[in-house]
């Protein structure tokens, strides 16, 4: 017998999305990212940026005080925000060109084609490797995102792209998977929840392992005293003498470079004795003299670097708008490229890890720009059918995989039995 009556259900799903969390795992919700008050940042002009060497002083010097742990990936934000350029059109797209210092979308595309294909490393001993993502939600087809977008993000930037109801907490859940997958479990976020409003999520992890390219020896560890802001702390120190090496001498501090295997080197800066961290730093400028800046002065150092291992959070919205982003987090923001509605960024939000000891470095972090309608959408006009099983009628009773159990046909229903 045919069967007279099917269901299909088509579209790209690339992710289950189930409604429920289970009883035994936390209700997402709460979200750990401190938002950061614009008023304790620090206060400076902010100069022209010239790509991305530019940006990361200016983000860096922006963010970072002196007065706390503090860790943050400025790449990761770069490749996690030109992403989302990629995707504004007129103004919104000149303000964003001008924070990452380029001149249009081909120099963009450039800086960070070259960044993917010339850092990336992949060995036994020494990894460094980024993962691009974009999770996006049609609203049950009330908009549709570029082809010409998603074509640029895949064949630029490596960027798997992920259909999904962002609404659901199982997508919440495989996110915060993708992220921990990426950053090879060193960040683990709790379960994400998005607002009714997002439409897009990008996301870009850089992970990084490598060894010192001299170690240092664990029987030369010892237990010294640390000189906190606040307090004194007893800490592990690392020790290991370079001989015949450079230092750098600068203006209230000495500035040390101490190699990796592969990846590069880990710089350290000291303050002088009487001088403050914080006093330090302040500006882009201050900062680009600390890590360049100096006399050079050969010299054998004995190095003392106490072991350390930390996770920070960050907002950064309000830090990216103090930049000259204003429009992108607008209701006047311009996503044409990206999608068919209006759009604005709600939240640029950064993790990160970093642990350092006697055998190498190991850091990663994760950048999340999320995308919202700038706009509440209108539920879709949708025609009124008459549905009135007034004549003979066709049925069919399916099992849950789409079998058919019963079919049969109405020609006289029951009669009223007040007939």
């Amino acid at each position: 017998m045919k069967r007279f009556l099917c269901v299909l259900f088509a579209g790209l799903m690339l992710l289950a999305c189930a409604k429920t969390p289970a009883a035994d795992e936390p209700e997402p919700g709460a979200d750990p990212v401190p938002a950061i008050d614009p008023s304790a940042l620090p206060d400076f002009p902010v100069p022209e940026i010239i790509g991305y060497a530019g940006f990361s002083d200016v983000l860096s010097a922006k963010l970072l005080n002196g007065t706390k742990n503090s860790n943050l990936s400025p790449i990761s934000v770069y490749l996690a925000l030109a992403m989302v350029t990629e995707g504004a059109e007129g103004d919104t797209q000149a303000e964003l060109l001008k924070l990452l210092g380029c001149k249009d979308l081909a120099e963009l595309r450039g800086i960070c084609g070259a960044m993917l294909n010339k850092l990336s490393i992949s060995e036994e001993k020494s990894t460094l490797t980024f993962a691009n993502s974009l999770w996006m939600d049609d609203h049950d087809g009330q908009l549709s995102f570029s082809d010409t977008y998603l074509h640029t993000l895949a064949d630029v930037y490596r960027s798997e792209a992920n259909a999904v109801d962002l609404s659901s907490t199982e997508t919440g859940r495989q996110i915060a998977d993708w992220i921990d997958r990426h950053t090879n479990g060193k960040i683990k976020p709790a379960p994400m929840q998005f607002d009714p409003e997002t439409i897009a999520v990008l996301i870009n992890t850089i992970y990084l392992k490598d060894a010192w390219r001299s170690t240092f020896s664990e029987d030369a560890t010892e237990a010294d005293t640390f000189h906190a802001p606040d307090r004194d702390m007893t800490v592990d120190y690392m020790q290991r003498r370079f001989n015949d090496t450079t230092i750098y001498k600068g203006d209230g501090y000495l500035r040390y470079g101490i190699p990796l295997r592969t990846v590069g080197r880990m710089t350290f800066v000291l303050p002088d004795e009487d001088v403050s961290l914080e006093s330090l730093l302040g500006s882009p400028e201050k900062l680009h003299a600390l890590l360049n800046g100096g006399e050079a002065i050969n010299a054998d150092v004995h190095v003392m670097l106490p072991k350390f291992e930390f996770r920070d959070r960050m907002e950064l919205s309000s830090v990216l708008e103090a930049l000259g982003a204003k429009l992108a987090f607008s209701d006047d923001a311009c996503f044409s490229a990206m999608c068919d509605i209006p759009a604005k960024i709600s939240r640029v939000i950064q993790e990160s890890y970093i642990g350092v000891d006697e055998n190498g470095v190991e850091a990663a972090a994760y950048t999340m720009v999320i995308v919202n309608g700038a706009t509440a959408m209108e539920p879709k006009e949708l025609p009124l059918i008459d549905f009135r099983l007034e004549r003979p009628f066709l049925f069919v009773i399916e099992a849950y995989d789409g079998t058919a159990l019963f079919v049969g046909t109405v020609t006289e229903p029951t009669e009223s039995a007040q007939n």
